[in-house]
C-alpha cells in the first residue's frame, strides 16, 4: 500500500499522485505545484489507512477497457486520418494479437511488462519487425490518447522496441526478374491470360504501383505526348491519391501505346454490343466491374506458375522495372521520377 508523487514526464514540471492499494493502481494529475501534490498524497494516504477511500471504479473515475478504448481510437482517428489499408492492418493486428491479451484490462492497468511479453511472443513466432511495429502502434496509439485525456500518467510502451531484436522484414528483400524472364512472363500472359496481357504489360513497362494501375482511366493516357499521367490509386472499393499524394508522368513505349489502343478499340466494341454509347472510364476492368488487388495477385501467381518462374511479389515488378532501366544506362534521377519515389535512395 502506498501513495507516491512523481514528475511525469521527468523534467516537465507536471506532478502526479500515484496510488497503489490492494493490487490496484490509480494515477491523478495534480499540476505544476509540487507542494499541492505532496498535500494531496498525504490526505490520500490517511484515507487509505482509515479505509475511507476506494480505488476501484466506485471511487469516482471510470476507466474503460483497453478493447473499448482501442476501438474508439481506430474509428475516430485511424479510420478518418489514415489510409484505408492502414486502418485495416491496424484493425486486424488488434483483433488477432492485442485484444486477446490486453482487451479486457482497464486502460489504466496496462503494464509495461505485459506489453513487452506480448511483443516478445510475436517475435518468438518469427513475425517480421515491420509487423511487430504495427502491433506496437496499435497499443501505443490508444495509450497515447489515454495519456492526453489524463487517464494514465505515462505511456508504458514507450521505448520497448529498442529492447527487441525483431526478425528482419521480408519486405526488405528486393526481388526482380531478368529481361528474359519478363519476356517469358508476358508471352505466357498473352497466350494463356490474354484478357490481362495489357494490364501486365503496363505494369512491366511503367513500374506503377498496383493501386495506381487499377486506378488508371482512359483520360490519363496522352497518345501524342507518349506518357501516362498517374493521378490516383484504387484499393478495396475506394479511389484515393497516389502514395505520395502527387501526380506524375510515366513514359509509355510504342509497344505499350499500341497495346492500349487495341484495348480501347475492343472496349468501344464491347460497349456498342451492350447498347451503350460510352465506355467505362477505367482502363482495366472485367465486364465493367472494377478489378480488385487480390484478384490480380492471383492471376499474377498463376502466370508465374505456368511460366515456371519462381514466386515473387507483385510489387517486385517495380523492382524489375527499375533494375532494367538502370541496366540500360538510365540515370537514377530518371528512375526515381518514373517510379514516383520521394527520395533517390
Amino acid at each position: 500500500m502506498g501513495v507516491k508523487i512523481r514528475e511525469r514526464p521527468e523534467g516537465s514540471g507536471t506532478w502526479w499522485v500515484f496510488i497503489d492499494h490492494q493490487g490496484k493502481r490509480k494515477a491523478k494529475k495534480i499540476g505544476p505545484d509540487k507542494s499541492v501534490a505532496v498535500e494531496v498524497a498525504r490526505k490520500l494516504e490517511a484515507r487509505l489507512v482509515l479505509g475511507d477511500f476506494r480505488i476501484d471504479g466506485n471511487s469516482g473515475q471510470h476507466f474503460p477497457l483497453f478493447k473499448e478504448y482501442a476501438q474508439n481510437w481506430l474509428n475516430t482517428y485511424i479510420k478518418t486520418a489514415r489510409r484505408q489499408s492502414t486502418y485495416e492492418r491496424y484493425r486486424d493486428a488488434l483483433t488477432k494479437h492485442v485484444v486477446p491479451v490486453l482487451g479486457k484490462r482497464p486502460i489504466n492497468e496496462i503494464r509495461r511488462g505485459e506489453i513487452r511479453n506480448l511483443l516478445m511472443a510475436l517475435h518468438a513466432k518469427g513475425l517480421s519487425r515491420s509487423f511487430i511495429g504495427i502491433v506496437y502502434a496499435t497499443i501505443s496509439g490508444p495509450l497515447a490518447f489515454a495519456l492526453d485525456e489524463e487517464l494514465i500518467a505515462a505511456n508504458p510502451i514507450i521505448g520497448l522496441t529498442k529492447r527487441l531484436n525483431g526478425k528482419s522484414d521480408d519486405n526488405s528483400t528486393v526481388g526482380f526478374l531478368t529481361a528474359e524472364e519478363v519476356a517469358l512472363f508476358l508471352r505466357i500472359s498473352h497466350e494463356s491470360f490474354r484478357e490481362y496481357f495489357p494490364f501486365f504489360l503496363t505494369a512491366f513497362r511503367t513500374g506503377m504501383r498496383l493501386g495506381e494501375l487499377l486506378g488508371l482511366q482512359w483520360g490519363d493516357v496522352d497518345w501524342n505526348g507518349k506518357f501516362i499521367e498517374v493521378r490516383r490509386s484504387y484499393k478495396i472499393g475506394r479511389f484515393g491519391p497516389t502514395k505520395t499524394g502527387k501526380t506524375r508522368r510515366v513514359d509509355a513505349s510504342d509497344q505499350l501505346l499500341a497495346t492500349l489502343r487495341e484495348l480501347l478499340v475492343k472496349r468501344r466494341g464491347e460497349a456498342l454490343a451492350r447498347g451503350k454509347g460510352e465506355i467505362v472510364p477505367a482502363i482495366f476492368h472485367r465486364n465493367e466491374q472494377q478489378l480488385e488487388q487480390n484478384f490480380i495477385r492471383r492471376i499474377f501467381k498463376r502466370i508465374l506458375v505456368k511460366a515456371g518462374i519462381r514466386e515473387i511479389r507483385f510489387h517486385d515488378i517495380r523492382h524489375t522495372y527499375a533494375s532494367l532501366l538502370l541496366s540500360n544506362g538510365e540515370s537514377p534521377v530518371y528512375v526515381k521520377e518514373q517510379l514516383g519515389h520521394t527520395s533517390i535512395q
